[in-house]
């Protein structure tokens, strides 16, 4: 876990105005105008669009129940629409640019999309399902966060040279896709694992004295809370070799921006599901204040990620920015078992743990370590040593 052969040469710079219009994908670098753009829009806007159309066939097998109430039909259709639109118009545009193998796989998925009825299929019925996915999760999240954070870290990007398609981008958008789909699933083991497992230490009178403090300090203290529980077991995984086989694949991106965070293992995002979960149902905060920070940790979770070069050293005493995680993932051995918390950057602090040298990591990964870049491997990787034997 310590020996890091390879190197990425990074270079950083300061952002341009040139660099803004270059939106690079794996290996080839191509510039608005070339047709390449157009074409990767078209691809995938239709194969969300048809994604959207199953999910009005399916709801109650393709939605996850938590967010269907909150859903408004006619804007959904809308957005649905939209969305086969653009992907209409760039197809067009990257077909004039002679890109026809994407353009022409996007435009066959839209016109699928199209045929089983577009923005005006029927709403299948909703009826109780004992199996659902988080189709409707992954659609709604890529379009959120992959659009904010893109424009993000196009607008100031901590490393200019990195393409928006970088190496391996196609392999964490699978990982992606796994824990959106799997939100559900997720959810469902979670709840069952805490009930069960925790029913008995869940009192009343905490449960209501929570609930009764104000929204701020419920939402700070399910922060605390929280970042406490995962600072143990996210230090637990880098401290035992069964959970470092585990964590390793979170790890062995040499890659630092907002997709890396989907780089999970299916059991990490349960197990530290479970945990931190554990203090929000054992002391009962408002359902108001578990949404609210439900999509703080969304967003953040992204954000610590993301190849983004803002001056937050201001924050850095109290709260976990950026730098602070990237520092977590960097390739230099100094570096290593550091920056456990995910909130307050005063935990390591307090548990000595904390690492932040001026500037940035020049290199991220695991090194020899680092499984093969395929979606089996990462999912196989803590097993490794029980297939070899």
């Amino acid at each position: 876990m310590t020996t890091y052969p390879f190197s990425l040469n990074t270079q950083l710079r300061p952002a341009s105005f040139r660099h803004w219009l270059r939106l690079r994908p794996a290996r080839g670098h191509f510039r608005i105008g070339d047709g390449w753009l157009a074409a990767y829009l078209c691809l995938l806007l239709a194969v969300l669009s048809l994604a959207g159309v199953l999910v009005f066939h399916f709801p109650a097998q393709l939605t996850i129940p938590q967010l269907r109430a909150s859903y408004d039909i006619p804007t959904l259709r809308a957005g649905l629409g939209a969305l086969m639109i653009l992907s209409g118009v760039f197809g067009v545009l990257a077909l004039m640019r002679k890109r026809l193998t994407i353009a022409g796989a996007g435009l066959g998925v839209l016109a699928l999309a199209a045929l089983l009825g577009g923005a005006d299929t029927p709403l299948g019925p909703i009826q109780a399902s004992r199996f659902y996915v988080g189709l409707d999760w992954f659609v709604l999240g890529l379009l959120s966060t992959g659009i904010v954070f893109t424009l993000l870290e196009k607008a100031a990007p901590l490393r200019e040279d990195q393409p928006v398609l970088r190496e391996n981008w196609s392999l964490d958008l699978k990982h992606f896709f796994v824990m959106h789909l799997l939100l559900g699933a997720y959810l469902a083991g979670t709840n069952f694992l805490l009930v069960q497992g925790l029913g008995w230490a869940r009192f009343e009178i905490v449960t209501e004295f929570i609930a009764g403090l104000p929204f701020i300090v419920q939402f700070f203290a399910i922060m605390l809370a929280v970042d406490l529980v995962e600072y143990g077991v996210h230090r637990a995984y880098h401290s035992h070799q069964a959970l470092w086989g585990i964590h390793a694949v979170h790890h062995s991106s040499r890659t630092m921006d907002w997709l890396a965070s989907s780089r999970l293992h299916v059991l990490e995002a349960l197990i530290t599901r479970t945990a931190t979960l554990a203090p929000v149902f054992l002391l009962g905060f408002d359902q108001a204040v578990v949404n609210a920070y439900a999509l703080m940790i969304g967003f953040h979770a992204t954000f610590i990620h993301a190849n983004i070069d803002w001056d937050l050293r201001w924050l850095e005493p109290v709260f976990v920015t950026p730098r602070h995680h990237h520092w977590h993932h960097a390739l230099e051995e100094t570096a290593h078992n550091k920056n456990f918390a995910v909130h307050f950057s005063f935990i390591d602090r307090l548990f000595g743990t904390l690492h932040m040298p001026r500037g940035w990591p020049a290199e991220y990964g695991i090194g020899a370590e680092e499984p093969a870049h395929s979606y089996r491997a990462h999912t196989l990787h803590p097993f490794k040593g029980l297939i070899a034997a």
